[in-house]
């Protein structure tokens, strides 16, 4: 999948090395959120809320990653690390109304890697515990401080009032291979391009899924859509520096 061209208009550039890393596991919750509640929530008119079935996706994605390692580093020194990320799904009139992503929160439970995206990216990137475990056929997410937890057991079929088939999921995460995030800077996003290799993803059922994180949405009236996993996928992340004001 090829990365969008980035016009020399939007973004300040950036020499920073592209970050690689194996995928080991990828949990996605997505909630159907209310469109005029991600409307307020975008900094810029330029960015607008991607409806899917009449309504706006959120998620809460959660990434249990080896290998981590930038520009020529082999990835046998690679770190690993559980990472998260608070993303919606918006277009981008910029780009004549592209589907991209916003993401206004990523945290990881390493140390190094907060210190070297948090400086190089002109975001935060909290370093936050944060872990991916199993419980019988329960698979457990827990982000520190009560941030986020979540609960789920592989299911037999997709089920999603947003996404028809998981198919559908599959490409709408597809589309988003470019982000714009909050940053350190009034008026100013960082802009970063997700490349991926996916091996596809399976069904899960949420049993739980709450914490701070997520309770904003559902006090506007969002609902638990939908939860699904994907495994040793291969991802590079490429940030092209920032909008300008």
């Amino acid at each position: 999948m090829p990365v969008l061209d980035l016009p020399e208009s939007t973004a300040t550039g950036s020499r920073l090395p592209s970050v690689r890393a194996l995928v080991e596991e990828r949990i996605i919750f997505n909630y159907r959120l209310p469109a005029d509640h991600l409307q307020r929530l975008l900094p810029v008119a330029w960015l607008t809320p991607q409806l899917v079935n009449g309504g706006a996706v959120a998620s809460v994605c959660v990434l249990r990653l080896s290998k981590v390692t930038a520009g020529p580093v082999p990835s046998l020194f690679g770190v690993r690390s559980v990472s998260t990320a608070r993303r919606y799904g918006v277009l981008d009139h910029r780009s004549g109304g592209r589907p991209a992503v916003f993401v206004t929160e990523r945290t990881t439970n390493s140390a190094l890697g907060s210190l070297f995206t948090g400086a190089g990216f002109s975001s935060q990137h909290e370093h936050l515990p944060a872990t991916i475990s199993r419980d019988d056929e329960s698979i457990l997410v827990t982000l520190g401080n009560d941030r986020f937890n979540g609960r789920a057991v592989p299911a037999p079929r997709w089920s999603s009032s947003l996404f028809p088939t998981l198919g559908d999921f599959s490409a709408f995460l597809a589309e988003g291979i470019r982000s714009y995030g909050t940053s350190r800077y009034e008026g100013r996003l960082t802009v970063l391009d997700l490349l991926k290799e996916d091996t596809g993803y399976e069904p899960l059922a949420a049993c739980e899924a709450g914490g701070s994180l997520v309770q904003p949405w559902l006090d506007a009236g969002a609902v638990l859509d939908s939860v699904a996993r994907t495994t040793n996928a291969k991802y590079r992340w490429t940030y092209h520096g920032l909008t300008h004001p």
